[in-house]
């Protein structure tokens, strides 16, 4: 029920650019994209109010998460490394970029000015989101002891996306095969990382904020102040990005195989000992 409501709203909404030809990036297109980040929580209350009435959620909004600086810190810290870190590597290796769009000083007061603002532009479109993925979909899978469960929701994450690479220019480029296969490369690495943190402080404003944070400093905040490169490189779904999310996954499963511990022991810690109702399905 959820993949067929979140697939179907999608699809809907990408038509619907297409026929109107509106672009993901500006003025009304830019409204619907919003608009469309919220179709994973449509999906999940559909979900919840039809098959699966008998859930309740393990993550509940009212639960931030302790120590409550490290719900911003951590998803700002580890997303800033992964994109300055791919600036790094393709500085030393020649990778030519455009000139940066902010010098000097004006930096630091571009980044101090739009970093808040993206934030909260982004909070609202992550949230959405958000409420779906890390906030039902891939608990409830774990709470279904469901085999890959993780990998199910990449795969559903990179097909809801579809769409709107196809008939909405996200992902801008006339190569779109490679566009749609960096991305599944993103969420291979992303979906991890993002879902350990939502499950190491057992809350879901940790998948919001990796959210916003992840919009505002690839797709801003970076490319600005540093100069925007060949997107299949540098783009937030580039190469680089790519290899260095898939990095930092690894050493989130590294750390955890050192410590004796299968993806299944963590999801089990975090949505174990929460106030909610019986986890079985409807009979309908």
């Amino acid at each position: 029920m959820y993949a067929a409501v979140a697939m179907a709203s999608v699809i809907a909404v990408s038509a619907f650019m297409r026929a109107m030809t509106l672009s993901v990036g500006g003025g009304r297109g830019g409204l619907l994209i919003m608009a469309a980040m919220w179709i994973p929580a449509l999906a999940r209350l559909v979900a919840t109010r039809t098959v699966d009435r008998a859930w309740f959620p393990p993550l509940p909004l009212r639960r931030w998460g302790h120590p409550r600086a490290a719900v911003i810190v951590v998803p700002l810290s580890i997303v800033s490394s992964i994109y300055l870190g791919a600036y790094a590597l393709a500085w030393l290796a020649g990778v030519p970029r455009e000139p940066p769009v902010w010098h000097g000083a004006a930096v630091v007061m571009n980044v101090a000015v739009n970093l808040p603002l993206l934030a909260i532009i982004g909070l609202f479109g992550g949230l959405g989101e958000e409420l779906g993925w890390r906030g039902y979909l891939q608990p409830r899978l774990d709470q279904l002891d469901v085999r890959g469960a993780l990998f199910w929701v990449i795969a559903l994450e990179t097909a809801f996306h579809l769409p709107l690479v196809l008939l909405a220019g996200y992902l801008a480029g006339d190569r779109w095969a490679l566009s749609i296969a960096l991305f599944f490369g993103l969420k291979l690495g992303a979906t991890p990382v993002w879902t350990w943190a939502t499950y190491r402080w057992r809350t879901v404003w940790m998948a919001v904020w990796f959210h916003a944070l992840h919009n505002a400093v690839s797709q801003v905040l970076v490319p600005k102040a540093l100069g925007a490169g060949d997107a299949r490189i540098l783009g937030e779904a580039g190469v680089l990005p790519v290899a260095l999310y898939l990095a930092t996954a690894g050493a989130v499963f590294g750390m955890a195989t050192a410590r004796g511990l299968r993806w299944r022991d963590l999801a089990g810690r975090a949505l174990s000992g929460t106030e909610r109702r019986p986890v079985h399905t409807s009979s309908a």
